[in-house]
C-alpha cells in the first residue's frame, strides 16, 4: 500500500507551503512521525512528519516548489505490500495515473489525490519528473549542508550553493555566508566564466543585472522574502485599519535588575537564563489577565474578549521578523516562562517554529533596547489590540527624598487600538506593568 504524504493546513489562511528541504532521500526507510521534510508558510518554517512507517517510494515535488495544501508532495510504501517494493526508476502501472486530467496552477505540476491512501501498483510520475529540477549530486548525497534560510536566501538571489563556503557548525552553509558571497561575487561570463571553471549558466549574476534601474539610480535590488512579505503587508494593514493611540512611561527598575541578579545563578543552575524580556512577559501576562480589554480584538458585531492571555515576543531573524507566543502566559511560574522563552527564542534562530509556537497571540511585546533603542512607538499587530515597547535600561538622574540620585530606568511605549481601548484603560493596565516591574519580587 502506498501512503500520501501531504501538505497539511497549518492555519485556516494557509493556502500553500514552499518545500524548504528534504530530510529523507527516495529510497529511505522512515519511521512514523519521523521528520520527513521542511516547508515554509508565510509566517514559519515547520516540519512534516512521516505519516507512515516504510519506504520513501517517490517524492514529487522537489526543493523550491511552492505547494497548495492537500496536495500529495511523496508517496510512503507502507510495509503491508512488501511485493511493491520496486526498484526505483522502474514504472510498473502502466495505464495507471494518479493524476488528475488538467494540471493544478503554482509550479505548474500535477497533483495527486489527496485521499489518505492509493492502493495498487507503485505508479511511475514521468510527467513529474520532466518538469523537476534535478538537485546537484552533492545535495542529493547529503554532502551539502545549509540551512533553511541559505537555501532560501541562494533561491531568491540566483546563488548555486555548491559555489558557497559555509561557516557553520561541521561545513554547514549559514544565511549570512550567502549574503557575502553575493556581496562578493560580480557577473562572470566568457572567458573570465571558464577560467573560473565555471558555465556562465552557473556564473551567479546579482539580481540588479537581471531587472530594470529603478530611478535610473544605480543599485541592486533584494527580493521579499516570505517573511519580510508578510510583515510588510501586516504592517500596511495596521496603518491603514487602526486607530493608534500611544502612551508613554518611564520605569524605575533597580529592584528589577537586583531581582535578576539573585535569582540568576539559581536559574542557571537548571540550565534557565533568566532574560528581562521573560520577567516582561510574565509582568505583561499578569497584568492583561486583569486588564482583559487589553487582550481583546476588534470585530465588525463587537468587541472581542480572548480568554487565553498569549503573549508574543518578537524576534528579529536573517530575514525577517518572527513572533513566538507564550501561550497562557498569566498562568505560568517566572521559571516557566523564562524556560519556555528560552526554547521558543532557541527555534527560531534554527527557523524551525512550528506552527502553534507562532499563531494565538494575544499581545505582543517588542524590545529594542540590546541596540541601545532609548524608545520607540511600535505598531500594532493586528488582530491583536496592543503592543508594549521596550527601551533599553539607563541610569537617571531621579528626585529621591528630596535629592538627586541616579537610579536605572526603562522606557516603555504602548501603542493600542483605540477604537477598543481608550486612554484611561490603556494606562491603568501600564500602571499595572509598571507595579509589578518596579516592585518584581511578587512575579518571582
Amino acid at each position: 500500500m502506498l501512503k500520501n504524504v501531504i501538505v497539511p493546513t497549518l492555519g485556516l489562511d494557509m493556502e500553500s507551503a514552499t518545500i524548504q528541504q528534504w530530510l529523507k532521500r527516495e529510497g529511505d526507510w522512515v519511521e512514523k512521525d519521523e521528520p520527513l521534510l521542511l516547508v515554509e508558510t508565510d509566517k514559519a518554517s515547520t516540519e512534516i512528519l512521516a505519516p507512515a512507517t516504510g519506504r520513501l517510494r517517490q517524492i514529487v515535488y522537489p526543493e523550491g516548489a511552492t505547494v497548495p495544501v492537500t496536495r500529495t508532495i511523496a508517496l510512503i510504501e507502507t510495509a503491508e505490500a512488501p511485493h511493491l517494493r520496486l526498484p526505483l526508476g522502474e514504472g510498473r502501472g502502466e495505464g495507471l495515473s494518479p493524476f488528475p486530467p488538467e494540471e493544478k496552477r503554482g509550479e505548474g505540476l500535477p497533483s495527486l489525490p489527496s485521499a489518505e491512501t492509493w492502493s495498487g501498483p507503485a505508479p511511475d510520475l514521468p510527467a513529474v519528473r520532466s518538469r523537476a529540477p534535478e538537485p546537484s549530486p552533492a545535495d542529493h548525497a547529503g554532502l551539502l549542508r545549509a540551512s533553511p534560510a541559505a537555501r532560501r536566501l541562494a533561491r531568491e538571489m540566483g546563488i548555486d550553493l555548491s559555489l558557497v563556503v559555509g561557516t557553520g557548525p561541521r561545513g554547514r552553509i549559514q544565511g549570512e555566508d550567502v549574503r557575502r558571497f553575493a556581496e562578493k561575487t560580480k557577473p562572470v561570463t566568457g572567458q573570465a566564466a571558464a577560467s573560473a571553471g565555471l558555465t556562465p549558466e552557473a556564473a551567479p549574476v546579482p539580481i540588479a543585472d537581471r531587472l530594470p534601474a529603478h530611478s535610473g539610480l544605480p543599485g541592486r535590488l533584494v527580493p521579499l522574502s516570505r517573511k519580510r512579505r508578510l510583515t510588510a503587508e501586516r504592517m500596511a494593514l495596521s496603518a491603514r485599519s487602526v486607530a493608534r493611540l500611544v502612551l508613554n512611561m518611564e520605569v524605575d527598575v533597580a529592584e528589577l535588575v537586583r531581582l535578576r541578579g539573585r535569582l540568576q545563578p539559581e536559574y542557571q543552575a537548571q540550565g534557565i537564563r533568566l532574560s528581562y524580556d521573560a520577567i516582561l512577559t510574565k509582568a505583561v501576562g499578569t497584568a492583561l489577565a486583569e486588564h482583559p480589554y487589553l487582550n481583546a480584538r476588534w470585530t465588525e458585531q463587537g468587541i472581542y474578549l480572548t480568554e487565553p492571555v498569549n503573549v508574543g515576543v518578537a524576534v528579529a531573524l536573517e530575514d525577517g521578523l518572527v513572533v513566538p507566543v507564550i501561550h497562557e502566559a498569566n498562568r505560568k511560574t517566572l521559571a516557566e516562562t523564562a524556560a519556555e522563552l528560552n526554547r521558543l527564542l532557541e527555534k527560531a534562530r534554527q527557523d524551525r517554529l512550528t506552527m502553534d509556537e507562532i499563531t494565538g497571540g494575544t499581545f505582543t511585546i517588542t524590545n529594542l533596547g540590546m541596540f541601545g533603542v532609548d524608545s520607540f512607538i511600535p505598531i500594532v499587530n493586528p488582530p491583536e489590540t496592543a503592543i508594549l515597547g521596550v527601551g533599553r535600561i539607563a541610569e537617571k538622574p531621579v528626585g529621591r527624598d528630596g535629592q538627586i540620585v541616579l537610579r536605572p530606568t526603562m522606557a516603555l511605549t504602548l501603542s493600542v487600538d483605540h477604537r477598543v481601548v481608550d486612554g484611561a484603560p490603556a494606562a491603568r493596565f501600564m500602571q499595572r506593568v509598571k507595579q509589578l516591574l518596579e516592585d518584581p519580587y511578587r512575579l518571582a
